[in-house]
């Protein structure tokens, strides 16, 4: 049965996502940027994942509405960030504290600042380009970014005085709501973050942030993928899981519309639960026929006694899981249609 369970932390990724800049034969005409974290870092280092971090007090401080209504943006216009009609995590739930933002506005601040402390990018808009409606995100990059990167990485608060200094808003409007993780309870550190996608005409350059990132690279979903299961880098399930996703569109445009329609539907939890099998590691993911009622239950691996492929004959009707044989062989495994719209991912191996 399980321990006490460690705090579940907030955190914000975005999964940012560039026109290619040069004409090639590839799969599709975009790329996505992650970051390879340091040998240093106190979780999964040496990953590859989407810039996101924890969220941070001042990422949720009424000042910011002050802010955004000197650029005439009032509080009810940031209230419902998309519009979501559907159900949606804890984690975009009001809290009790009523002078904090929205967490739907306070989580996409979090990923915008994020992205500029590890990449030095800063998704924004200014008065030109506030109105603008191409559904394409926005950045600013002519200011001195190695200098505020570094402020804005020692303090976060301060995030908030660059954007007043430059004259500029975070481009919340330009990120929409694509899935919540909750880390498993057999780890350590848990989150539960909030994804974001967002999609640019082109490619911002990047300069890291040289204690949280070994280094970074645009390159498309299916480029990704297939490093990976040449164990030439590692994704953890969440990247594997988001970036299969991405393979059912070729075109960026599709995706970006896709994304920005499918978010009023709302966010159905994934939650993986760890079952330790005779070759392998299955997590169980929600809807799956064996997932369990309480997915906290254990915070140790659960023994099946089984291998990978006799715990999936087990099953009768629904499948949705993530087999693993070691790092980097996996499969996912999904073939119900999920009520919040989403799409299923696409095994990268058969393209």
């Amino acid at each position: 049965m399980s321990k006490l369970l460690p705090k579940i932390r907030s955190s914000s990724s975005l999964i940012l996502l560039a026109k290619n800049q040069v004409e090639k034969a590839t799969s599709c005409d975009y790329n996505a940027l992650l970051l390879t974290r340091t040998q240093k870092s106190t979780f999964m280092p040496e990953s590859s994942v989407f810039p996101g971090g924890v969220c941070d007090a001042s990422d949720s401080s009424p000042a910011w509405l002050d802010h955004f209504q000197q650029n005439e943006i009032s509080a009810s216009k940031l209230r419902n960030m998309g519009h979501i009609r559907g159900p949606r995590p804890d984690i975009f739930h009001t809290k009790a504290d009523k002078e904090s933002l929205n967490p739907s506005l306070a989580l996409r601040l979090t990923a915008i600042r994020e992205t500029f402390e590890e990449l030095g990018i800063l998704l924004c808009r200014d008065s030109n380009s506030l109105t603008s409606t191409s559904g394409y995100g926005k950045f600013y990059d002519q200011f001195d970014r190695a200098h505020w990167q570094h402020i804005v990485h020692n303090n976060a608060s301060h995030f908030l005085e660059l954007c007043k200094q430059l004259d500029v808003l975070p481009d919340v409007w330009s990120l929409h709501e694509w899935s919540v993780w909750r880390t498993p309870s057999t780890f350590k550190k848990r989150f539960e973050t909030a994804f974001f996608m967002t999609a640019l005409e082109q490619e911002p350059s990047v300069h890291i942030e040289p204690n949280e990132v070994k280094d970074c690279a645009w390159r498309s979903p299916l480029d990704y993928l297939q490093a990976s299961l040449r164990k030439e880098l590692w994704l953890p399930p969440p990247q594997f899981y988001e970036l299969s996703r991405c393979l059912n569109f070729s075109s960026l445009d599709n995706l970006r519309q896709f994304a920005a329609e499918r978010e009023v539907k709302g966010i159905q939890l994934i939650h993986p639960v760890l079952y330790k099998c005779k070759n392998g590691i299955v997590q169980l993911l929600p809807g799956d026929e064996a997932y369990p009622a309480d997915p906290d239950a254990s915070n140790d691996k659960i023994e099946t006694g089984l291998s990978v492929e006799e715990f999936r004959f087990q099953a009768k009707t629904k499948l949705h899981r993530s087999e693993h044989w070691n790092q980097h062989q996996s499969q996912l495994i999904i073939n119900f249609s999920r009520d919040d719209g989403q799409v299923h991912p696409v095994d990268p191996s058969k393209i």
